[in-house]
């Protein structure tokens, strides 16, 4: 009798063992695997981690390349026919070329399947509609502000930029003069970082709605704001308010690694950014202050209405994906409200903005007046988008190297300007 008890107990022990592994192979096999691209960033390694825990249907094999090579090597995926189902466009511009190649499924159909709302992010239907088509979501909202280091200000006994911001003072010129007031003149203190992106390169003129090469195919810099953008750079280079452009790309600076350090009052970058304060605060990386110690306010502007510049970061599905429908999901889940509220926890501006998100990033900021501006509504000037984007991009970092190290006047500066335009819509329409 206790023989076949044993037998019994046994049978029914390697019964549910069996079960127990089946279960696990059908979820397992339930799970359709995507192969995803993106690049370094920690805090998008959490955003696939946390949709991967979310749901059981689709699982995201994220393919992750180094952000300095993340575009070229992109391009060079694509174009050699790589086996992907969806991808992140680290620059916005390049969806262009993309389309045209046909490397970028049209989502239409997919959006009216799965009935995904778009009218959230209607601020950026320039970003995601060519054509007249769909190609892409953003998750990723777009706005640049300024960000500071009240440390920086207390020892130079020099206001805020808030404080300008609040008297409607926040200019470019005012800017300029700031960042003198707090520099110490010797490169121990710099007033500001302006990078050496060509998006940083004209803020006045993005912000102004110059497009430099029009959709159309005219150049279109007739407009003071272009050299002015040029000549502050140099004003403020030559004041030594800013870290020189040659020494940012010699040196391989990173502007958060310059700005965590503690010797830089003002970053005008993204809305990525209070992301990267995470990090820095989490792994200890502030130098001489605390993560109480630094704020973000508006961009500087001169327009009559507060304007701010950027694109949204966007995902795309693969045309040549055979998982169409699975890479979807995923980037709608990161486009839609259950991601946004993820992304702001990982200190990223979404593209869609709830309740659930505002709440969210309570503690993400250190004081309610940096939240205020991160949140307010606000007109964001894209830049070049277009099919000439590519050109306008690659051209403008050489252009101000080259004005930075001569005595360019302003109609050789002008009409290098114009040359290299030229040069640029002959060749994208050979």
């Amino acid at each position: 009798m206790r023989k076949l008890l044993y037998v019994f107990m046994v049978c029914v022990f390697m019964v549910a063992v069996v079960a127990l592994v089946a279960g696990f192979s059908i979820g397992a096999y339930a799970k359709e695997t995507i192969t995803y691209y993106l690049w370094d960033d920690p805090t998008y390694k959490n955003i696939v981690e946390a949709f991967n825990a979310s749901q059981d249907e689709v699982f995201v094999d994220a393919k992750i390349i180094p952000a300095a090579d993340y575009d070229n090597k992109l391009r060079t995926l694509l174009a050699g026919g790589a086996e992907m189902d969806a991808f992140m466009t680290k620059t916005a511009h390049d969806i262009y070329p993309m389309v045209e190649n046909r490397y970028v499924e049209p989502l239409d159909d997919l959006i009216v399947k799965y009935n995904f709302d778009l009218s959230a992010m209607s601020a950026y239907e320039r970003v995601y509609r060519i054509d007249g088509k769909v190609y892409n979501i953003p998750f990723r909202g777009a706005a640049y502000y300024t960000y500071y280091n009240k440390k920086v200000f207390e020892k130079a006994g020099v206001p805020t930029p808030d404080t300008y911001v609040e008297k409607g003072e926040w200019t470019w010129e005012k800017f300029v003069e700031v960042a003198k007031q707090i520099a110490t003149g010797d490169g121990k203190i710099y007033g500001a970082l302006m990078y050496f992106w060509s998006l940083n390169q004209v803020s006045p003129a993005i912000q102004r709605g110059v497009q430099f090469i029009t959709n159309e195919g005219k150049i279109d810099i007739d407009d003071d704001s272009v050299l002015y953008s040029f000549k502050m750079r140099k004003e403020l280079e030559q004041a030594k308010a800013i870290i020189p452009q040659a020494e940012l790309k010699a040196t391989k600076t990173h502007y958060s690694k310059a700005f965590w350090e503690g010797n830089v009052g003002m970053l005008l970058i993204g809305a990525w950014f209070p992301g990267q304060m995470l990090s820095a605060r989490d792994g200890n990386l502030l130098k001489d202050y605390t993560w109480n110690d630094w704020a973000l306010t508006r961009l500087p502007c001169n327009e009559p209405e507060y304007r701010t510049i950027d694109v949204p970061t966007f995902n795309c599905v693969h045309a040549d994906s055979k998982k169409k429908d699975a890479a979807f999901k995923f980037i709608a889940w990161m486009g839609g409200p259950e991601g946004a509220k993820v992304v702001a926890q990982n200190g990223f501006l979404p593209a869609v903005v709830t309740p659930e998100v505002e709440e969210a990033f309570v503690s993400v900021f250190p004081d309610k007046a940096s939240l205020k501006y991160f949140l307010e509504d606000k007109v964001v000037m894209p830049h070049w988008l277009n099919k000439y984007g590519v050109g306008i991009e690659n051209m403008l970092g050489p252009v101000m190297e080259e004005y930075l190290l001569t005595d360019m006047s302003d109609d050789q500066l002008k009409s290098l300007i114009n040359e290299k335009l030229q040069e640029i819509i002959e060749k994208r329409n050979i």
